[in-house]
């Protein structure tokens, strides 16, 4: 299905003095003399389906070449659009356009609005040369925007014309090329420093020296007392604590709860959905009511020329099978070959026997109003049986489907109940008073977040009192009275004195090599650690910036080599695409004279006849050119979306003679019998006659119009 719109909103505005509402039909006829808000409408859908302003065809301020398109308006509503996603999309003011659905898989074009837009009775695709211009047919039918775009991301000359061979890059010592070469020296001079630093014996010694000092230094500070008295207190904040965590509700039992209360809420959703389902499914009935009355009619009074056809074709290939099967069984199976002889006997009664029989006029009458009443309640035709009986087990599978959902409510509507009477005394007994299910979540969070402060605070406790690596029977409640034991303090400050000079040896023996990973890292640190981790992330660094260069390198080269093979076969690309049936049948369709397009040496158009004769577009007259200019843009639509969509046509017959408007209306009644979806604006009294007459031979329901006051 194409992209369609489905509803239009317009709050009134400027000269618009009422709501404008509109659920198109396949022809829509907005008219509307001077001041009844047609021009307001028209630049509405403008401003909420497409993008406006520079570098687009709907320029909003004068510029030095070009005068606005558009007029600043700022109307407020919504249009809203089918084809783009699973369910309809609103587009308003402000919003997404359609081209941002670009790169969606509906194979919007890039000229989307000047394809699909006529202005003010100016059905040119570009102002320039033969109103259709070289580089809107190669933006549309060849991408040459998109290559053009990849193209000028390429910046480096050096880079396009590199020579990638056995693994080397042969390019000038430049840009890019040039800053690959530093990043892989950087990585080479890295390396070597960080070989040179894994080769140093004194890096281990310090290491081994400051795990000695911060250990002597752990055991000076248990012997102050202090560290004893801050245990004992500790100690018993905790069981203070711990007795409290205890009376609360376990993690265990919050996520059953708050398992049960998600089950609820979810079966609550399933309760909603199915009732919603019910509600909407009542015509769905209706008409599972009338397909199997009228399948049981249709199949006992009515044979159409189709059912006889098919009948006799399947007999005919069943023929010719058992036959077939009736001279191979007779190789290995007189049983299968008796069989089949049997068979094709009886399909050649069936073929010899089988006569058209006459179809009263009642029996006709009636298949009649089954195949309108089935038109219009399916939206497609009944053609034979078949298709009823296709469409009677479709609905029966759905009938199916709707019975089991009222089942399943029932059994739900009791699960919940019961859920519900499961879930309310359980939180009576946490919180000691009734909670409603609108606070439920936010009890279980409160009950959660205490429980979690206490444990935090437990844990940070328990943290701080192992820090202190006493045991619990040296706690002092009061300050300490012991003696001082001053000869093993002594003996641990006199190792640390030695430890901490030995330290400083090693440190002072490696400060060159510290001075060589700054300068080389730029880390202003003079922790060894610290450097260490600087370098090995500087290594890293460079190894990624050598890599992304070299990946730069190689994967621009390769684009732009591609790019120029795909520029190489772009004129034979664009004149398969001016040759293809979705450009030459609406030229066809629109014009009922030319039946071909090519492009000459100039970037100018030639149609032509079926006599073989060729015209130049532009010495076509106007109204010609207004055809053709509408052909392409929906030949042009259609071979990038791969289906037709919708077009705004905003007088775009203004400047054709009266003879041959007649044409163009029954152009446009053509367009929309192909699929297209046709809004025309005019405030021509003779073209709304025209369109009135001819949207005659459209089904009932194809066509509306509307007149602005």
């Amino acid at each position: 299905m194409g992209i369609n719109i489905e509803r239009i909103s317009i709050n009134r505005g400027g000269p618009l003095r009422h709501d404008f509402t509109l659920e198109p039909a396949r022809l829509n006829l907005i008219y509307g003399h001077n001041e009844t808000g047609k021009t307001y409408i028209v630049e509405a859908m403008i401003d909420f389906l497409f993008r406006t302003g520079k570098d687009t065809p709907w320029i909003l301020k004068r510029t030095k070449s070009q005068e606005p398109t558009v007029r600043k308006w700022k109307p407020v509503g919504r249009i809203m659009v089918s084809g783009l996603e699973d369910k309809t999309t609103a587009f308003q003011s402000g919003g997404s356009k359609l081209e941002d659905f670009r790169d969606s898989g509906c194979g919007l074009p890039e000229e989307l609005s000047r394809l699909m837009v006529v202005r003010a009775g100016d059905t040119r695709l570009s102002s320039t040369g033969d109103g259709a211009g070289d580089n809107i047919l190669r933006t549309c039918l060849s991408g040459k925007g998109i290559l053009d775009e990849i193209e000028n991301s390429i910046k480096q000359e050096t880079v396009k014309k590199a020579i990638i061979e056995n693994g080397s890059i042969d390019a000038k010592q430049i840009g890019l090329i040039e800053d690959r070469l530093n990043a892989g020296k950087k990585v080479e001079f890295l390396k070597a420093l960080q070989l040179e630093v894994d080769e140093n014996a004194s890096l281990g010694a310090v290491n081994s020296l400051e795990r000695a000092k911060a250990g002597l230094s752990m055991q000076l500070k248990e012997l102050e007392d202090a560290k004893r008295q801050r245990a004992f207190m500790l100690s018993e904040e905790l069981r203070k604590l711990e007795l409290e965590i205890k009376n609360l509700p376990s993690e265990k039992e919050l996520i059953g709860l708050g398992t049960d209360i998600t089950l609820y809420r979810a079966q609550l959703s399933n309760l909603g959905d199915i009732d919603e389902e019910l509600k909407n499914s009542a015509d769905e009935e209706d008409n599972y009511i009338w397909v199997n009355k009228a399948r049981e009619e249709y199949l006992a009074h009515v044979e159409t020329p189709a059912n006889r056809s098919l009948i006799l074709k399947v007999s005919l290939a069943l023929l010719l099978f058992f036959i077939l099967l009736t001279a191979a069984a007779g190789f290995f199976s007189r049983p299968l070959m008796i069989a089949a002889a049997v068979g094709a006997v009886i399909c050649f009664i069936v073929i010899t026997g089988k006569k058209p029989e006459a179809v009263s006029a009642s029996v006709e009458l009636r298949r009649k109003k089954l195949e309108d009443e089935f038109s219009r309640r399916f939206q497609r035709e009944l053609t034979d049986p078949a298709t009823l009986q296709v469409e009677c087990q479709k609905m029966e599978t759905r009938h199916i489907h709707l019975e089991n959902l009222r089942d399943s409510r029932i059994e739900l509507k009791r699960d919940i109940e019961a859920r519900e009477a499961s879930i309310l005394p359980r939180f009576h007994a946490i919180a000691g008073e009734d909670v409603t299910c609108n606070n439920w979540d936010s009890r279980i969070e409160s009950i959660r977040r205490k429980r979690k402060e206490i444990q935090e605070t437990i844990n940070s406790f328990n943290v701080d009192l192992s820090s202190l690596n006493v045991h619990e029977d040296f706690y002092l409640s009061d300050p300490p009275s012991v003696e001082w034991d001053k000869r093993q303090f002594l003996k641990l400050n006199d190792e640390l004195k030695n430890v901490s000079a030995d330290l400083e040896r090693e440190k002072h023996s490696i400060e060159t090599l510290k001075t060589e990973i700054y300068v080389a890292t730029e880390n202003n640190s003079r922790d060894l650690r610290e450097l260490l981790t600087a370098l090995e992330d500087s290594i890293e660094t460079a190894e990624n910036t050598y890599k992304d260069l070299t990946a730069r390198i190689l994967a621009e080269n390769a684009v732009f080599r591609a790019l120029h093979e795909f520029r190489s076969q772009e004129n034979e690309r664009l004149d398969e695409a001016l040759g293809s049936d979705e450009v030459v049948s609406p030229l066809r369709l629109l014009t009922g004279h030319y039946t071909g397009l090519r492009m000459d040496g100039d970037g100018y158009l030639n149609l032509s006849t079926p006599e073989g004769e060729e015209f130049p577009l532009a010495q076509l007259s106007t109204g010609a050119a207004e055809q053709v200019y509408i052909a392409l843009r929906t030949g042009f639509a259609e071979l990038s979306m791969g289906e037709p969509a919708f077009l705004i046509l905003d007088d775009a017959f203004q400047h054709s003679d009266w003879e041959r408007r007649q044409n163009l209306v029954d152009r446009v009644i053509g367009l929309v019998n192909s699929g297209w979806q046709i809004f025309y604006f005019t405030m021509d009294d003779h073209l709304q006659k025209l369109f009135d007459g001819s949207a005659k031979e459209l089904d009932p329901g194809r066509y509306r119009s509307v007149s602005l006051n």
